[in-house]
């Protein structure tokens, strides 16, 4: 696997200096908190932070242990004496980031460093640990060869008992070849309160050897007991442009595939990477015939394609997401195309006669207003509701319709009064 270094990390300059100059240092503290977006680059942060600080060319890193044999026949032939490590060189690494060469560099990279726990989140019973274990080494082992490997929770997904009992207890023990024991956590959130409390104590006095590193996207969700004792590390959003550009010389996503992909993203690059085998064009296309019906205030017909689109309730929320996202972004076109901006800017490079035709139709406080629709629908796919009902109700309102007006009691927002 071609790990990244602190200096290789995407969109994410300011976490890269801060990072390395903690390296080049040598003054860790007892635990960060990389927190964040979901898919920004944390995961990778965190790994390539663990790789600096274990490298053999770093400031504090335990020196290369030899051993001077004594010269004195054996039942191997006389022993021969290993030469003391020589002096650091010009040429060496600076000692703020990985080298990428040494044993302990090699290793981290590879997930096999004694000194270095990975814990993160997997689907499967508690009790059947077969079934889970294989689940493990399978992730760790896409997590060699696949570079581009991002972590996606089908079902509920959370951090092993099992796996914060046995690293506890190896938190015990001496470290086994470097002079500090790093910690990666990866989705720290998805973890159970009184595991939180079991590791409350190792994160508050890890000792002068152990270096905690948590990630979460939901920072929410992380007991405040936790974040006080955590040095937080924030992560931005990717641009499009970085995400377009990964996605073509990494995925080898089509140009066009990958200019409407990057723009659905949100700025999170494993959200870009889960869609890259999805034909966007068609899911557009499904998005937006929805608008025929709902612009003509054809309720019936639009709630009859908006239960088959969904495929009657059964349809996760992600889809529903970008569903939504769709519309934001055909509208985002349109105003675009209304303030004269180029051709070359639209995500719906191919629909540019429509665009420019509802732009010289629709102002701009009317946009706006479909536009506030769709995000309140957006904002509402975290609670309890039901994907072809939400669709239906946020695409009736963007055709005009005033669901719900002279309903008692009245809405305290006037929601058709965008």
């Amino acid at each position: 696997m071609p790990a990244r270094t602190l200096a290789g990390l995407l969109g994410q300059d300011d976490v890269s200096v801060y990072l390395r100059r903690i390296v080049a240092s040598g003054r860790y503290g007892n635990a960060y908190l990389f927190h964040g977006p979901s898919g920004v680059g944390k995961g990778t942060a965190a790994l390539a932070f663990a790789r600096a600080a274990l490298c053999d060319h770093v400031p504090g890193a335990a020196p290369v242990t030899t051993r001077t044999l004594e010269a004195s026949p054996s039942l191997f032939g006389d022993a021969v004496a290993v030469p003391s490590p020589a002096s650091k060189s010009p040429l060496d690494p600076p000692g703020d980031d990985a080298c990428g060469a040494c044993p302990a560099c090699l290793k981290v990279a590879g997930l096999m460093h004694p000194d270095m726990h990975f814990l993160f989140p997997f689907s499967g019973e508690e009790k059947q640990m077969e079934s889970a274990d294989s689940a493990y080494h399978e992730t760790l082992q896409s997590l060699r060869e696949d570079p581009l490997h991002y972590f996606q929770y089908d079902k509920a997904a959370s951090i092993r008992i099992s796996q914060t009992r046995e690293l506890t207890k190896s938190l015990a023990y001496r470290t086994y070849e470097a002079s500090r024991r790093l910690v990666v956590v990866r989705d720290c959130d998805r973890m159970r309160e009184d595991q939180f409390s079991t590791l409350l104590k190792s994160i508050e006095e890890p000792g002068a050897r152990t270096v905690w590193v948590l990630t979460t996207s939901r920072l929410s969700r992380v007991p405040a007991t936790i974040r006080s004792r955590c040095q937080r590390v924030r992560f931005s959003p990717l641009s499009e442009a970085l995400i377009r550009d990964t996605l073509i010389e990494d995925a080898h996503v089509e140009p066009d595939e990958a200019r409407m992909v990057a723009a659905l993203s949100g700025g999170s690059l494993a959200r870009a990477i889960a869609t890259r085998d999805e034909d966007p064009r068609k899911q557009r296309d499904a998005a937006l015939a929805l608008l025929g019906p709902a612009l003509k205030g054809d309720a019936a017909t639009l709630w009859e394609a908006c239960r088959a689109t969904m495929n009657f309730g059964r349809t996760g929320r992600e889809a529903l997401r970008r569903m939504i996202e769709y519309h934001e972004l055909w509208l985002r076109d349109v105003l675009r195309a209304r303030y004269g901006a180029p051709e070359e800017t639209f995500v719906n490079f191919d629909k540019v006669y429509a665009i420019r035709e509802l732009a010289a139709r629709v102002d701009a406080r009317e946009i706006r207003r479909r536009l506030t629709v769709l995000e309140e629908a957006l904002r509402s796919i975290d609670g309890n509701i039901t994907a072809d009902l939400t669709l239906f109700s946020a695409l009736a309102r963007v055709g005009g319709r005033r669901l719900g007006e002279g309903a008692w009691p009245a809405h305290t927002a006037g929601r058709w009064d965008y």
